[in-house]
């Protein structure tokens, strides 16, 4: 049988494990990707400001320390003490951030993925082919350096929670990611196998061909059966209930870090949703 493998950039290849449709499947990752980043952005600049007040702080003051140290200047052991501890700080900020990607300095055993919702189909999939490439038997993936020469990448960096970096366009995942051995990594990876085979042994379940769902309604309207609130409403009342409903679609929404539909387009779920309970209710 001819050998179907190519050499693809792994974006690509999730975007298959996605949907039939590689373009659906590109624009679902970037969908994905950047609710991930926003679900992060906020620890992550606070990590870089710490990381910068540190950096500057050491500078200025291990720097200016030492040279008073060689010219026996007064003052020098306590400045040289202020600029190590500023350069201990700077170091901590990276092992913080370090440890809350890989649940420690190491990179022992795959953690968690960060996703926005991790209930997304398209985030389920995209797992599917992080799992594979998680195993130490699974073909490798690889960066091309200046020479064109592939340059392997350990299993291991497909363990950290922002694994998502890998196949995002520009986002800030991707500028956040640290690799298991260093620091920031970036390089696009790209993956030599039977697409097709590695689909099925991953499991997937590539939507079919269409344009990608921009707001996730089924979940948010799933996540109102046994609401406290939605079981209390008295359907008796034609004025408040509808604006309850949206309220509560509009929180799960932002609850999760994603954008949240107007409630025009809101209302007429919210309308459906109270016909259905006042039903359910006089049967």
């Amino acid at each position: 049988m001819e050998d179907q493998k190519q050499a693809l950039p792994l974006r690509i290849v999730a975007a298959r494990f996605i949907s039939t449709d590689q373009q659906a499947g590109l624009a679902e990752l970037d969908r994905i990707t950047a609710q991930a980043s926003r679900v992060i952005e906020k620890r992550y600049w606070t990590f870089r400001l710490a990381l910068g007040a540190t950096a500057f702080a050491t500078t200025m003051t291990l720097l200016p320390g030492i040279f008073l140290t060689l010219s026996n200047g007064p003052g020098a052991t306590a400045v040289v003490i202020i600029g190590l501890l500023c350069f201990s700080l700077m170091l901590l900020a990276i092992v913080t951030w370090r440890m809350f990607q890989y649940g420690g300095l190491k990179a022992k055993a795959p953690q968690a993925a960060l996703y926005a919702n991790s209930d997304d189909p398209a985030a389920r999939n995209l797992e599917r082919l992080f799992k594979l490439l998680q195993r130490e038997t699974s073909p490798r993936a690889f960066f091309r350096l200046a020479n064109g020469r592939r340059r392997y990448v350990d299993h291991r960096h497909f363990f950290g929670k922002l694994r998502a970096a890998h196949v995002a366009r520009d986002s800030t995942i991707r500028s956040a990611f640290f690799s298991p051995i260093g620091s920031w990594f970036d390089r696009e990876l790209f993956l030599e196998a039977d697409v097709d085979d590695f689909i099925a042994e991953g499991k997937a379940e590539p939507s079919r061909a269409g344009a990608p769902k921009k707001y996730d309604y089924t979940n948010a309207v799933i996540s109102l059966i046994e609401h406290p609130q939605v079981r209390t409403i008295d359907v008796s009342k034609k004025r408040g209930n509808q604006k309850v409903i949206i309220g509560l679609l509009e929180d799960w929404y932002r609850n999760r870090r994603l954008e949240v539909p107007s409630e025009t387009q809101l209302s007429g779920y919210a309308k459906q949703i109270i016909e259905t309970i006042a039903k359910n209710r006089a049967s």
